[in-house]
């Protein structure tokens, strides 16, 4: 997994931003930015809750601990029916390994649609 300096600077180039600019948001040097990307030091606790709620990932994350580069708001957001991606989730785990098999035939059809849907858009 990728260390905490090489995922900042992703994130940071992701968002078309200098080390100054991202510098500026945190209230340090750019130099602080540059040891930070170059795994110099790590930055204190109260800085890493602003990098990922900036970048709006996790900290875990920020610090290559999970792969994962989704915000945790996202397991409490609503995707239908009033049921959470997090509810959605644990169905999912408890589910068993053929119905989810089954589940996945189910999604990667629907995707296939959704896709094949938009191509017509286009050409129309």
């Amino acid at each position: 997994m990728a260390q905490f300096g090489e995922l900042l600077a992703e994130l940071r180039q992701d968002r078309k931003m200098t080390q100054e600019d991202l510098a500026k948001i945190l209230y340090v040097t750019s130099g602080t930015i540059s040891n930070y990307e170059n795994g110099v030091h790590l930055p204190d606790i109260d800085k890493l809750l602003n990098l990922a709620d900036f970048f709006d990932v996790t900290t875990d994350y920020l610090l290559g601990r999970c792969s994962s580069r989704l915000s945790p708001d996202v397991l409490d957001s609503v995707i239908m029916e009033g049921r959470t991606a997090g509810a959605l989730i644990n169905d999912i785990r408890n589910i068993s390994p053929e119905r989810k098999q089954a589940l996945n035939i189910v999604l990667k059809d629907m995707q296939l649609s959704t896709m094949i849907g938009q191509y017509n858009k286009k050409e129309k």
